[in-house]
């Protein structure tokens, strides 16, 4: 059977055109009203500021609302700012509480409050409810916005209840039941109601096994706990057992994917992934200071380089090996480093224990794999000089074997060192509470090319002294 060829829109670039050249008001409302949010944010991205302002005229303040619920919140600020300060407050005000409280946190004090001067009262101590909790707690990231029953309530009447206030809840899949102090007595499955009849109460539908997290656990750890116990929208209590917000599977989708692509920055030297959608200029001044301390990171290999000037004078044959030791050292720094970091996100060398073993067993695959590519490169290096002899080693002063046996020597320690070094050192950044992400991959990449160059040139000099 063929498969169905799907059209595939670029409907971000569909919505440029339409601010561009679309001169019917009502019909670029129409049109613009047809689009997703997650479309709107990607085309906005792409405009300047008087084509955003075009666009903020015609799409809704729900939509627009939820258009800015999709944007980083650094974006979001930027964009807010072209937005008049009565309009920019309702934008805020339609906002899941969760996101505008983001969104307010990275504003400058008297903004922030100018605007939370403009939001209805109960939305505005919605907000301040949320913003009065640490950054990346669950408090912080919790969304108010639920559907509790009480224990003793009909069935019959709990769908009545359902059904009015579904459209301000975030989610309905899973339904809360608390008693007179609002403590959290248990949860509901939307189809466990759906199918019970009157004149079952409340109390005998409910689930009392359920999980739940705490207003000050970190974020990390409910985004783990959402995952492992596979639940669509995660309760949030404080010290007395009171339902304050819940934490939904698309909530943790988004943190997750938040982190990741910050982490990939890190590694790569960039500030935030925001980097990828800034214009040249200001990416140019934001990766300028990384490249910099970079640059001297090699000027250190540069000078540990010139310590070696009469080795490499002697047997310049030795230069042709040096980039296969930086790179096999570099892959396997990159490959203990990546498993490392992975667990340290995972909370798995929380203990001693489980830190020696993690370092024990990447530095036994390092030596593992150094004793296998180092026999290879071994048999590569003293091939490649007997059938292409150079230098003092076609003289027969040094022999094809001996550099052989320089390279495979240098290539087992080096692999050896940066397995410890690539898993050691983000260890050691997560214990002094410095995120590893950020100096790790720069860091890490410098260390095992001073190490390779030290040890290869160092045996190098070794064998220089012996036979010369």
């Amino acid at each position: 059977m063929r498969r169905p060829s799907l059209l595939r829109r670029n409907k971000p670039r569909e919505i440029l055109s339409l601010i561009r050249h679309e001169k019917r008001e009502r019909m670029l409302k129409s049109k613009l009203q047809k689009y997703h949010a997650y479309d709107i944010k990607e085309a906005m991205l792409s405009m300047n500021e008087d084509e955003r302002k075009r666009l903020y005229q015609f799409v809704d303040t729900p939509k627009l609302s939820s258009v800015f619920g999709h944007l980083k919140d650094e974006k979001a600020v930027d964009y807010l700012r072209e937005i008049d300060n009565r309009d920019a407050a309702h934008v805020l005000e339609n906002m899941e509480p969760d996101d505008a409280v983001d969104i307010l946190q990275e504003l400058k004090h008297d903004v922030a409050v100018s605007y939370l001067a403009l939001i209805e009262e109960k939305r505005r101590e919605h907000l301040r409810k949320l913003s009065k909790y640490k950054n990346l707690t669950a408090g912080s990231e919790m969304n108010p916005s639920y559907i509790a029953f009480s224990p003793e309530m009909d069935v019959k009447d709990a769908m009545k209840k359902l059904v009015q206030k579904a459209e301000a809840a975030e989610m309905i899949d899973t339904l809360f039941v608390v008693d007179e102090q609002h403590r959290l007595l248990g949860v509901v499955d939307l189809r466990e109601l759906i199918v019970a009849r009157h004149p079952k109460r409340i109390d005998e539908i409910m689930d009392k096994n359920f999980y739940a997290v705490h207003v000050e656990d970190s974020i990390g750890e409910v985004v783990r706990s959402i995952q492992k116990y596979d639940t669509l929208a995660m309760p949030v209590l404080n010290q007395e057992g009171t339902l304050e917000g819940i934490i939904t599977m698309y909530d943790a989708m988004d943190i997750i994917e938040e982190a990741s692509h910050d982490d990939l920055a890190k590694l790569a030297g960039l500030p935030t992934e925001d980097d990828v959608y800034e214009s040249a200029g200001k990416s140019a001044k934001h990766r300028f200071p990384w490249l910099a301390l970079l640059l001297v990171l090699n000027l250190i290999i540069s000078s540990v380089l010139a310590t070696f000037e009469e080795t490499i004078a002697a047997i310049t044959a030795l230069v042709l090996f040096q980039p296969l030791i930086f790179a096999m050292a570099g892959n396997i720094g990159t490959q203990s480093l990546a498993v490392t970091i992975l667990r340290i996100s995972r909370e798995t060398l929380d203990t001693r224990k489980n830190v020696l073993k993690h370092l024990g067993k990447e530095t036994a695959i390092g030596a593992v794999n150094g004793l296998l590519l180092g026999g290879l490169s071994f048999a590569t290096a003293w091939a490649f000089l007997t059938v292409s002899p150079m230098g003092i080693v076609g003289e027969g002063v040094v022999t094809a074997l001996d550099i052989g046996m320089v390279v495979g020597l240098s290539v087992f320690i080096s692999l050896l060192v940066s397995a410890f070094l690539a898993s050691a050192i983000p260890v050691v950044l997560t214990a002094l509470k410095v995120d590893p992400a950020v100096a790790s991959g720069p860091f890490i990449t410098t260390l095992n090319d001073i190490t390779a160059l030290v040890v290869y040139f160092g045996l190098a000099t070794a064998m220089v002294f012996a036979l010369l």
